[in-house]
This record gives C-alpha cells, structure tokens and sequence, in this order.
C-alpha cells in the first residue's frame, strides 16, 4: 500500500463527511450526500492507495468539495440560513 497525501486527505475528508452526516438538524437529502459523498472520496482514496502501478488522477476538485460540503452541513446543523440570521 501507498499513501501519500492525497489519499490521506481524501480518507480524512471522506471520514469527517461521514461524521458530518450525522449532525444533528439535517434534512433527509444533507445528510444522503453527505453520507454518499464521504464514502465515495474514502473509498477513492483507499482504492489508490491500494494500487501498485499506473497513474491516478486526483483532480482539484477533490480538495474543495468536502471544504465547501463540511462548511456548509456545519451551517445548517447551526441554523444559519442563506439570509446570515439564525432560524427559529
């Protein structure tokens, strides 16, 4: 097995994605993405860090989806709507 950084950070970032979809005061679909989301980039990661030969491509947007994803599941569980005020 080979783990260099980006499968790292694709595993952590699929692992808080996953953690993510379980905060609480998500609707139904927040929390699917959020869950198949995590696990597809966890499991991309191990499935490279698994190979022993060829090239793999790990595009930029890997890096910034789960930024913008964790950013955003973290805002709704705290209520925060697209307005900036909290919901009550």
């Amino acid at each position: 097995m080979h783990w260099s950084a980006y499968e790292v950070f694709s595993v952590i970032s699929g692992i808080i994605l996953i953690v993510a979809g379980f905060l609480p005061r998500l609707s139904g679909r927040d929390r699917f993405w959020a869950l198949v989301g995590g696990v597809l980039i966890l499991g991309y990661g191990i499935y490279v860090a698994n190979q022993t030969s060829g090239t793999y491509y790990f595009p930029a947007i890997i890096f910034i989806v789960p930024v913008i994803a964790i950013v955003y599941l973290i805002a709704t569980a705290a209520g925060v709507t697209k307005g900036g005020r909290n919901r009550q």
